[in-house]
C-alpha cells in the first residue's frame, strides 16, 4: 500500500497543479483607505510624542538641557561601554576585535608589554620629514572671489551711470 499510495499522490500532482488560477481580486479603494488612515494615526502619534518630548525639555532650566542630553547619551551608550568595560576588565581583545569586524577569533591577551606597545607614541624614522598640509583635502573653490568681483565691479558701474562718480572723474 505504501508504493502504491505514493505512485497514485505522485499520478495525480500534475492534475492538481495543472489546475487554473485564482482571478485577482478587484481594486477595492476601501482596504487602502483604511492602510492611509492607519498610516495617518501612526504619524500623529509620533508627531505628537516628538512634541511632548521637545516641549518638555525647552520646559527645563537651562542648567537642566545638559544633564538631560547627557543622561540620554548615557541610557543610549551605556549598555555598550559596560559590556565593553566587562571584556577589557578580562584584559582580551580578542571579542572587541571580532565585533568591531577585525576575524581575530582567538584570545588576544592584553599583558603589560602588549598593553605598552598598544599606547605608545611612535617615533618619526630617521631621515623623514613632517607634512603638515593635507595632501587629500578637498580643493577650495574660487567662487566666492569670483562672486565679490563681480559684485564689486556692478556696484562701481551702478555708481557710475547714476552720477556718483562724477564729482571723482572730472
Amino acid at each position: 500500500t505504501g508504493v502504491a499510495g505514493a505512485s497514485a499522490k505522485i499520478e495525480a500532482a500534475p492534475a492538481a497543479a495543472a489546475a487554473p488560477a485564482a482571478a485577482p481580486a478587484p481594486f477595492d479603494i476601501a482596504k487602502f483607505a483604511g492602510i492611509f488612515a492607519a498610516m495617518g494615526l501612526a504619524l500623529g502619534a509620533i508627531g505628537t510624542a516628538m512634541a511632548a518630548v521637545v516641549s518638555a525639555f525647552l520646559g527645563l532650566p537651562v542648567w537642566q538641557m545638559p544633564l538631560v542630553i547627557l543622561g540620554a547619551l548615557l541610557l543610549i551608550s551605556g549598555p555598550s561601554m559596560l559590556l565593553a568595560w566587562l571584556k577589557l576588565r578580562q584584559r582580551n581583545l580578542g571579542p572587541l576585535l571580532d565585533a568591531n569586524g577585525w576575524a581575530v577569533n582567538t584570545r588576544a591577551r592584553i599583558n603589560i608589554p602588549f598593553g605598552g606597545a598598544l599606547t605608545g607614541v611612535a617615533a618619526l624614522p630617521p631621515g623623514a620629514s613632517r607634512a603638515l598640509t593635507d595632501p587629500y583635502a578637498e580643493k577650495k573653490t574660487p567662487w566666492k572671489s569670483w562672486l565679490f568681483l563681480v559684485l564689486l565691479i556692478a556696484a562701481v558701474v551702478a555708481a557710475w551711470q547714476q552720477g556718483y562718480l562724477d564729482r571723482f572723474l572730472g
